[in-house]
């Protein structure tokens, strides 16, 4: 199905992959508050003359959130959130091209952030563009524009910038970020996101570190934690705490359903001859690739700095992928209770991060409207009725009532996202354009 606004997508193709090379070229990495304003700038400057009013929100220290209103005649709004601060470029001599240099090669754009998230930041906006220019007049439903100046560290400062303009910028639904296309150009689309909560485990036994011919009669701190670890999970990795699952929002019918088509991570991640998956069924481990919370061992650190001794202390950082509505208070309680009732009373537990994870229903007609123009323009999708990653989803539903749901773009598992040579090809990116302009045409006749 081809439409007025893919032909202008294609008219305009060479202007919309410049604009998106161009913005790639400013090194907006977080916290580079020049690079940051130049990038704002950049964007303020596009949405100028596609909204109706643009402000600039400043969060101190890490730049200023741009918020964007195009006022539409109809009750329904939509919030498409994107932000603009990229990671780190890292070892330049790791690149094969400058990561700012935005070079064109092999059908790519190659740069730091190509697809986190400059990518969404220009699609989106094109996107708009292509859509409005098919009709005149206000659209039939408003919508809310964000980029966000400090994503790749968490959104400091984004909750309380959305709450305190919450009137102007509250929302029905929000299209995150952009979620994968699998290698065989299939698209993802996920639904809410996973919350996680980082704990820092510590355990000191002795005064010093002490020689090996006590082993026989000294307790092994590292011994005692990894011990202390392993007592939470079972030998297929699912979470054994007593109280954990309690609050994990039970999946529906057509929830469940919707897993049977995700893919596993198989191929991506095996060793020649190694199962990378626990001896399970393939639909159970789908289920639990959504399903279930999970716990990961991050850092395991011994105190000892060299051989032939028994190390005083141990230390290791914990993470649990939450799920809705799971909430980091009650699992840190949860947590401490079961070391304690299994012994380990001498482990002190402190928190090192949490992002709260957000549910989104996936049998509205926004939901629909994103599935449909999935389909239209990239071939049938995989729902992931709730999205495998974290991210600060939760601070957009608290604040402006928009539930979150992360379709397909530019990214592809091989585009290195945070990595070196991160790129997004060419064909991809104005397929993206283009799905962005479909989506507004499907909420259009979704009656949103």
């Amino acid at each position: 199905m081809s439409t007025a606004a893919d032909a202008y997508v294609a008219r305009e193709a060479e202007r919309f992959v410049a604009d998106w090379r161009a913005l790639c070229r400013i090194p907006s990495v977080s916290g580079d508050l020049a690079a940051i304003a130049r990038a704002a700038d950049w964007i303020e400057e596009r949405l100028a003359p596609l909204f109706d009013e643009v402000h600039r929100i400043d969060i101190p220290g890490h730049g200023p959130l741009l918020a964007a209103v195009l006022h539409g005649t109809g009750p329904g709004r939509v919030a498409l959130y994107t932000h603009y601060d990229v990671q780190p470029a890292g070892d330049e001599a790791a690149w094969t091209s400058p990561p700012f240099a935005a070079e064109l090669r092999d059908g790519c754009v190659w740069a730091r952030g190509a697809c986190d998230d400059k990518a969404d930041v220009t699609a989106r906006l094109q996107g708009l563009q292509a859509w409005r220019s098919t009709f005149d007049g206000p659209p039939p439903f408003t919508v809310v524009f964000l980029a966000d100046p400090a994503e790749e560290i968490g959104s400091p400062g984004l909750d309380e910038a959305l709450t305190e303009h919450a009137e102007l910028l509250h929302a029905d639904a929000c299209v995150w970020e952009s979620f994968l296309r699998d290698d065989d150009g299939r698209p993802g689309i996920g639904f809410g996101c996973r919350g996680s909560l980082t704990l820092h485990l510590r355990l000191d036994l002795l005064r010093a570190d002490q020689h090996t011919a006590f082993a026989s009669v000294l307790r092994s701190a590292p011994l005692e934690l990894m011990a202390a670890i392993g007592s939470m999970h079972d030998a297929a990795g699912a979470v054994v705490i007593d109280g954990f699952h309690d609050d994990v929002l039970e999946p529906t019918a057509a929830q469940l359903a919707a897993t049977r088509s995700i893919p596993l991570p198989t191929a991506a991640v095996a060793r020649p001859g190694v199962s990378p998956h626990p001896a399970l069924p393939e639909d159970e481990l789908r289920r639990r690739l959504v399903f279930a919370p999970a716990l990961s061992l991050v850092t395991f650190v011994v105190g000892a700095d060299g051989a032939g001794v028994v190390p005083a202390s141990a230390e290791a950082t914990i993470r649990f992928s939450l799920l809705p509505d799971q909430d980091p208070d009650r699992v840190i309680a949860v947590v401490r209770a079961h070391l304690d009732a299994h012994g380990f009373a001498d482990v002190q537990l402190t928190e090192d991060h949490r992002i709260l994870p957000a549910a989104a229903p996936i049998d509205t007609p926004f939901a629909r409207a994103i599935v449909d123009a999935a389909a239209d323009v990239f071939g049938d999708p995989v729902v992931y009725p709730v999205l495998i990653g974290a991210g600060p989803g939760r601070i957009v539903l608290d604040a402006l009532g928009a539930p979150v749901v992360s379709p397909a773009g530019t990214l592809r598992p091989g585009g290195n996202m945070h990595a070196p040579d991160e790129h997004g090809a060419v064909a991809d990116y104005l397929d993206h354009v283009r799905f962005s302009a479909r989506l507004l045409e499907r909420l259009a006749a979704n009656a949103f």
